[in-house]
């Protein structure tokens, strides 16, 4: 896990970024002579406005709708000015707005780019509405599964629906309390459909007034809602996704020459009808379709029927609208258009989504008064005792980390400069030991032995390497009259230096093991502060987890296990039939991979790196089922088939 959450891009966004990118990439070429003959000429303030509003939309940064309304904004009084003057016929022929081929070509740019990114703003907020639907259903599917939790649920609600069933004093002269009877079903249990409903208790069989099956079916009728709605904004997003941009397939045709620019303008039109389709936005008479082909002005309803295989081949289209027309129609598609219809895809939240949180929370909230009376009143009688608890307690982790991680650490410093505290045996002190040994050894070979310079040289090096033969031969010799030669003899003097001998191997092994200490002794120091460390990195991440709010273990586990089922689901259960998935399915499919982005941000970098790409493979339009299921099995396999691997 990462130190610092990151989250992961949208499929949304990526596009754009990759359609952006291919769309600078396409080169267009104007004659010199017509480009010198532009460049002498007087820059208009039309020209300056359509140059300043391509800046603004060529930025590297990412383009915000507010941003994108104020360009669209200005192009439309941009228009609005030149219309009293002269009629837009096109992007391919002239006007009193574009006088110049530059200005031609920057003002298809615009276009391109406007309706590129009103595309990826449709794409994700129908992405967000969908996932705010899900989320709920899941709250509903999992409460389903539980008769704790739907009882929990009834008892939750129960203030509310009794609100609902007090009558409105305003249009009720008399105020009267209905009968039990008398009571609406509707009134006290939402239905997925009023009008089947029953009216009231009494129409209800016996076992029917049992409130844990009215409030089963209450959630049966949320859960077949929201997955109404859901359905409907996955079938908008597959719509979207199967038509999405192909600059980087144009990219890829384009060779450099002035065509290019009719196939900016042609994939622009495209676009623009295909956006304007999802919104149900007219954009004047439709565009006679290709034989076998949908139209590309169908709404996505009515395309998914036909299936999304023309999504694959260029749609038939009109001439191409002109500027002007765009830009007023892509205005008011972001500022009332799209927010409308977003709204009305989560009305059913408002009725059928989940619990508000002061209904989840009443009752503890009703708790919580007589508890913290409670609670206070026993810790003013044992206020002594707390106080005394609270000194202990602060002294324990204050001991614990001055003992367990302070001191461990200045011991790690100190070692690293060099310092630290070993035996205390000075190598000197060996030296002196092994000179004073050599000196009594040479007096000995002199006195006893009788030796030349040459003999006490030999005796010299037997003595530093460590061989003290001669020494034992005269001990032996003196032994024989141990009484005798301790007067008069050198059995003492022998005994004496075997003492020194062996006080110069005891200090030489003690520096020896001073040596082993002190280049061991780093190593100690952290072995010493292990503990520490992986206790505060322990309680380091379970605060940051309870800050943030981050899930981990089995929640997050069965998270990823869910979204991995959902999406094999979907491949599994698409028809085999047909090489591309319907609008609804290609739509769930991004909901679902969506998901799956989110739980991706709680990964480590290179985690987080390779699972993404594994996600883009199952969105990617061009690939397959067969081989979406591959990249799913791909997914198990490096997951070691329970994601512990990917940080859970």
């Amino acid at each position: 896990m990462s130190l610092i959450r990151q989250s992961t891009p949208s499929y949304a966004f990526e596009e754009l970024n990759h359609s952006l990118t291919a769309l600078s990439t396409i080169p267009i070429s104007i004659p010199i002579s017509v480009l010198g003959n532009s460049e002498t000429s007087e820059v208009s303030s039309a020209s300056g406005t359509i140059e300043r509003a391509l800046r603004d939309l060529s930025t590297s940064k990412p383009i915000t709708r507010k941003q994108l309304e104020g360009v669209l904004q200005t192009l439309v009084d941009l228009y609005d000015n030149a219309q009293a003057s002269t009629q837009d016929q096109g992007y391919g022929q002239s006007n009193t707005v574009t006088t110049t081929p530059i200005d031609k070509v920057r003002e298809a740019q615009i276009m391109a780019r406007a309706v590129t990114v009103v595309w990826r703003e449709i794409l994700d907020d129908f992405m967000q509405g969908a996932l705010a639907l899900e989320h709920d259903l899941n709250y509903w599917q999992t409460m389903l599964d539980s008769r704790r939790d739907i009882g929990l649920y009834f008892v939750q609600s129960l203030p509310l629906r009794v609100y609902r069933l007090l009558p409105n004093p305003l249009k009720q002269s008399a105020f009267r309390i209905p009968s039990m009877a008398d009571v609406q079903v509707t009134r006290l249990f939402r239905q997925a459909s009023p009008k089947t409903a029953l009216s009231s208790l009494r129409d209800l069989p016996l076992p029917a007034h049992n409130p844990f099956t009215l409030t089963r079916r209450e959630v049966l009728a949320s859960i077949k809602i929201l997955r109404k709605a859901r359905n409907e904004a996955a079938e908008k997003i597959g719509f979207l996704a199967s038509r999405a941009p192909r600059w980087e397939d144009e990219a890829g045709r384009t060779t450099g020459s002035e065509d290019n620019l009719q196939v900016i303008v042609a994939e622009t039109s495209r676009l623009h009808q295909v956006v304007c389709s999802a919104l149900d936005v007219p954009i004047g008479p439709a565009p006679p379709a290709r034989q076998g082909s949908p139209s590309p002005l169908a709404t996505p309803s009515k395309r998914s029927k036909n299936g999304s295989s023309g999504a694959s081949r260029r749609e038939t289209a009109s001439p191409p609208p002109p500027p002007s027309l765009t830009a007023a129609t892509l205005l008011p598609i972001l500022r009332s258009t799209l927010p409308a219809s977003i709204t009305s895809l989560t009305s059913s939240l408002q009725d059928h989504g989940r619990p508000s949180r002061l209904t989840r929370l009443w009752i503890p909230l009703l708790l919580l008064p007589p508890l913290i009376k409670y609670g206070s009143r026993t810790a003013r009688q044992n206020q002594d005792w707390i106080r005394n608890q609270i000194q202990n307690a602060g002294e324990t982790v204050r001991g614990w980390v001055v003992g367990w991680v302070v001191q461990p650490l200045e011991g790690v410093v100190q070692t690293l400069k060099g310092g630290g505290e070993g035996l205390g045996v000075a190598p000197d002190s060996v030296k002196s030991d092994q000179a004073s040994l050599e000196r009594m050894v040479l007096d000995l070979g002199k006195d006893y032995y009788h030796l030349s310079d040459q003999g006490l040289s030999d005796l010299s090096s037997k003595v530093k390497a460590g061989n003290m033969e001669d020494v034992l031969k005269v001990y032996e010799s003196e032994m024989r009259s141990p009484v005798k030669n301790a007067v008069m003899g050198n059995l003492i003097r022998t005994l004496l230096i075997q003492v020194q001998k062996t006080k110069y191997d005891l200090s030489l092994s003690l520096l020896s093991l001073d040596h082993l200490l002190r280049s061991q002794q780093l190593t100690f120091a952290f072995v010493g502060l292990a503990p520490s460390l992986l206790i505060l990195y322990g309680l380091g991440g379970w605060t940051k987890r309870l800050w943030t709010g981050e899930r981990r273990g089995s929640g997050r586990r069965m998270d990823y296990l869910r979204g991995i089922r959902d999406v094999e689901k979907l491949l599994i259960t698409a028809p085999r039939g047909e090489k591309e998935m319907s609008d609804k399915d290609r739509g769930l499919l991004i909901l679902a991979v969506g998901n799956l982005r989110k739980w991706a941000a709680g990964l480590r970098t290179g985690d987080r790196a390779a699972f993404v790409d594994d996600l883009r493979l199952l969105e990617a339009p061009s690939l397959e089922r067969e081989g979406k299921l591959r990249v799913i099995d791909r997914i198990w396999r490096t997951s070691v088939l329970n994601g512990r691997k990917l940080g859970m």
